[in-house]
């Protein structure tokens, strides 16, 4: 028996006033959200909230984040949900804080909301203007010691960089770099799924037992099976997660559009994992 369904976007890319789509896109980024909210509103079973897990706006400034802010407003009030969103690398802290939030600028965004009797933890992997995610110590004392006042509850992670696995081979240069420091802070407690973004493709794997689901983007996908090439084309996915009465969670992927010309090729030297002394420091810049 479905106990919640829940709507799992990412990697918007929106546009910044006054710039050319990002990627080569051809089509607008805006229309192809919209199209997903659009497609959302046929649903007969109505979800409980969805998550939109990064990379938001493509390098933007605060006043594209208010833009933005009027459009997730909108749809809350058309769909009747909530919107939760966190921050990609692509995504500016700063003008996320003063468009968006309209609040002081703090160095990470990150929050709890329990939503159906399910703990989600929403998550900043961003680490300064780097493309690979990271998560800080903060964040991880924070995650463990609220996992464990509440071990029973069944919990979801949403981050922006996905954890490593078998699938992601040719992408370690580029995911969560510290992903076994996150898996055992999950295991303080009862954390069933943990969902991401960041790669524009979509898989899914086990970690333990932890589902990890990686969406496709709304915007474009990347076509990462050559090791050293990877190609860029015009997609609108998004998924629709029902999770049950036992917090068995099910997928469902949604594509609207999946453009078969390349607009975009992207080289690749090393694969593997960066030198993780990059991350040494406890100086963060929230300007990116």
């Amino acid at each position: 028996m479905i106990e919640q369904t829940f709507i799992h976007i990412s990697d918007t890319h929106l546009t910044p006033s006054g710039s050319q789509p990002s990627f080569n896109q051809e089509i607008d980024p805006y229309l192809k959200l919209q199209l997903v909210f659009d497609d959302i509103k046929k649903m007969d079973n109505k979800p409980s909230y969805a998550v939109i897990t990064g990379d938001l706006i493509h390098e933007g400034q605060a006043s594209d984040y208010v833009n933005f802010k009027k459009i997730i407003a909108r749809q809350e009030e058309e769909l009747q949900m909530p919107i939760f969103v966190i921050l990609g690398n692509h995504d500016r802290t700063e003008a996320f804080y003063n468009g968006y939030l309209s609040e002081t600028v703090k160095e990470k965004y990150y929050y709890k909301q329990q939503i159906n009797g399910v703990d989600n933890y929403f998550l900043d992997t961003t680490f300064e203007n780097l493309e690979q995610g990271y998560l800080d110590q903060q964040q991880l004392a924070w995650l463990s010691k609220s996992l464990q006042t509440s071990p029973e509850t069944p919990a979801l992670i949403f981050i922006h960089h996905p954890v490593f696995g078998s699938s992601l081979e040719n992408m370690k240069f580029s995911i969560l770099q510290n992903g076994s420091e996150l898996i055992r802070a999950c295991q303080k407690g009862n954390v069933k799924g943990i969902f991401s973004g960041h790669i524009h493709f979509s898989t899914t794997y086990l970690t333990g037992t932890i589902l990890n689901f990686v969406s496709d983007s709304t915007a474009y996908h990347i076509d990462c099976r050559k090791h050293h090439q990877h190609f860029v084309s015009d997609i609108i996915g998004y998924n629709i997660i029902s999770m049950s009465t036992e917090a068995e969670i099910s997928v469902e992927n949604r594509y609207l559009y999946c453009g078969q010309k390349i607009v975009k090729n992207l080289d690749v030297g090393s694969t593997g994992f960066v030198e993780s002394s990059i991350f040494d420091t406890n100086s963060v810049n929230i300007s990116h």
